[in-house]
């Protein structure tokens, strides 16, 4: 399963590709940071999946997730984020296809696991 990463902070980037290189049946096909850079990524290569930092600098997720959907690419995402998740967020999230929301601070274990449920089509 090819997979885009879209996280802002460059440390927690690159503990996510390192983390995701570990994971069994998944291949980083790109890293970007914000929105526009998202966007163009995440159109030309064509991941099965994005995890996605809500807040970028600039931008913001799910206007990235908006956009690919709009341009007609189906990719599932898994969302992270330090932020209290708005019901908002939640809905318009589920609208878009989100899987799941994750917070950043609660590590990366239940991100994993949950790749590993998609990877497995779960």
């Amino acid at each position: 399963m090819n997979i885009v990463v879209v996280e802002d902070s460059p440390v927690l980037q690159r503990m996510l590709l390192s983390t995701l290189a570990n994971v069994p049946g998944l291949t980083v096909v790109g890293a970007a940071s914000g929105e526009a850079e998202a966007v163009a990524l995440i159109l030309r290569e064509a991941p099965d999946l994005v995890l996605l930092d809500l807040f970028l600098s600039p931008g913001h997720g799910l206007k990235v997730l908006q956009a690919v959907r709009d341009a007609g690419l189906t990719c599932q995402a898994l969302v992270l984020t330090n932020e209290p998740i708005h019901d908002e967020y939640r809905r318009r999230g589920a609208d878009l296809g989100v899987l799941a929301f994750h917070d950043k601070g609660d590590g990366l274990g239940r991100l994993v696991l949950d790749l590993e449920r998609v990877i497995a089509g779960g």
